[in-house]
């Protein structure tokens, strides 16, 4: 929907204002708002007047919402538009998952790290969540660059990296021994029991368990939702970096393979200015029913990170 324009002629009051205000009325009766009464005020100041109130009153609830003021295809009549995008900043979203498999080694350990496996395969296996070992994506070709980059050095001088080629070994066979652990149904279809029959012993595993909860929420109340969802993919991905980019499970948290990989992921996302983010765009013309939001966006999001300062803190 093209934006309205600054132009030397107003569109017609009657026709600007019978759409405008049924447009509002439709927004406010979707998300519970109060419409300002602007009846007594001249045109087009009750429009320009209405718009700024109700983009204040969007901008109180839990979201960032932009507001536009819209023309349909013909052109002919106008409507109040939403948009939302989730902004990820500078951060990237990368879980570790060797962190866990070490703490899995642990037998007093078993109870909180099966809340931490059902969370990662939901994360996997519902909120489409790339994972470091599945060929083809952008986290899984970074890998390998970076092991074909050590093996030419190895090749040269190889008394000098015993140490690092066990850290290539250790995040692909670790990380295939995690892939099929969180792959496995079983953590997503009993995952209301193990939460049910998890009895926290410390702060550490209130934290599992608070993390476990919220996950078990998003699946339950998003069913069939991704990360992906509601992103549009660029048609030139040498222009605009993917989701992949900066979303996605990994090996380590630490050592050779870590350092250079992320390393190599912040210099190429440094030639960039933007990136590919979830948008959701709503037009209330009185077609829709319900608030379009990036609701589950939003806690997924938080969820990753408050998930990620677990794993990353873990011996």
């Amino acid at each position: 929907m093209p934006l309205c324009q600054k132009e030397t002629k107003l569109p017609e009051r009657e026709t600007a204002e019978t759409a405008y205000f049924k447009s509002v009325a439709d927004l406010c009766k979707i998300h519970g708002l109060q419409p300002l009464d602007t009846a007594h005020l001249p045109y087009p100041y009750n429009i320009l007047l209405s718009h700024r109130d109700i983009e204040k009153k969007l901008n109180r609830l839990p979201y960032d919402t932009e507001l536009f003021i819209t023309r349909s295809q013909s052109e002919r009549t106008i409507a109040l538009t939403t948009k939302q995008v989730y902004e990820v900043g500078n951060t990237l979203y990368y879980i570790p998952v060797i962190p866990l498999f070490r703490f899995l080694k642990h037998k007093e350990n078993k109870a909180s790290g099966k809340l931490l496996l059902a969370v990662m395969s939901y994360l996997y296996r519902e909120a489409g969540i790339p994972y470091y070992r599945d060929e083809g994506n952008f986290m899984y070709d970074n890998y390998e660059i970076n092991k074909e980059y050590f093996l030419e050095c190895l090749n040269e001088s190889p008394d000098e990296y015993e140490e690092d080629i066990s850290d290539i070994i250790r995040n692909e066979l670790c990380g295939d021994i995690m892939q099929r652990k969180i792959y496995n149904r079983y953590h997503l279809d009993n995952f209301a029991k193990t939460i049910e029959r998890f009895k926290p012993q410390n702060a550490f595993d209130e934290e599992c368990l608070l993390i476990a909860k919220d996950a078990l929420a998003l699946y339950l109340e998003f069913p069939n939702s991704s990360v992906f969802q509601h992103l549009e993919e660029p048609e030139d991905t040498d222009e605009i970096p993917t989701p992949e980019t900066y979303i996605s499970f990994i090996g380590d948290g630490k050592g050779w393979v870590y350092e250079n990989v992320e390393r190599y992921i912040n210099d190429y996302l440094g030639n960039f200015a933007e990136m590919a983010l979830p948008t959701r765009i709503q037009l209330f013309d009185g077609t829709t029913t319900e608030a379009e939001t990036l609701e589950f966006e939003y806690r997924l999001f938080e969820l990753i990170a408050d998930l990620c300062n677990i794993l990353f803190e873990l011996p």
